[in-house]
């Protein structure tokens, strides 16, 4: 699937969670606990195998790092196909939740995409658990840890997730490292290939 020459980089966001979907309707309780089995989920065997079939015709990495969330793990497990993989708990999702404040927005019963409107809000505004700017901050920490393994490796894969990519990939972008994509796909599972700029 790739020619690869030159320093290549893979990232993709975790496969698909195995948790059921939303009520069309959630209270913030309803909300913060569906996110808190997210967080806990792993993938369903037929997820993995869907990802196990997309995978196969990439070519093995050397090295892949992953945040530690249980969804994240087992993607990476399935691109990695027997490579060593770095499981760092920096390469996690922003932490988001509905905080537990009494108003009249927050008291209701919404929509799911409503409460995820104001979890985006809230990051934009620096609201904890953490916004934007210690995203962007963590997200830095993190591509010192890329860069310091594609050093050492010509062909390196991060498994994380969708927010945290675009932060990270964007930064990377923004200081003309990469050639690829302006931003990685979001699709579950998803690898998008990028080169390093020298």
């Amino acid at each position: 699937m790739d020619n690869l020459t030159g320093r290549t980089l893979w990232v993709m966001r975790h496969g698909r969670p195995d948790v059921p979907p939303n009520p069309l309707l959630m209270t913030k309780i309803e909300f913060n606990e569906y996110l808190r089995q997210y967080d806990l989920a792993g993938l369903s065997p037929d997820e993995s195998a869907r990802l196990r079939a997309l995978y196969q015709p990439y070519p093995i990495p050397e090295l892949v790092l992953s945040s530690d969330l249980p969804r994240a793990r087992q993607t990476a497990d399935l691109f990695a196909r027997g490579a060593d993989i770095v499981v760092d708990p920096l390469f996690r999702e922003i932490p988001v939740w509905v905080p537990d404040a009494s108003t009249w927005f927050l008291d209701r019963r919404w929509p799911s995409e409503m409460w995820w409107s104001y979890l985006r809000f809230a990051w934009f505004y620096d609201i904890p658990p953490e916004g934007q700017q210690l995203s962007y901050a963590r997200s830095r920490e993190a591509l010192d840890v890329i860069q310091r393994h594609q050093a050492r490796v010509e062909h390196l894969a991060v498994v994380s997730h969708s927010g945290f990519l675009l932060v990270t990939i964007h930064q990377l972008m923004k200081a003309h490292r990469l050639k690829g994509r302006r931003l990685p796909h979001i699709k579950f599972g998803q690898p998008t290939t990028y080169r390093w700029v020298r």
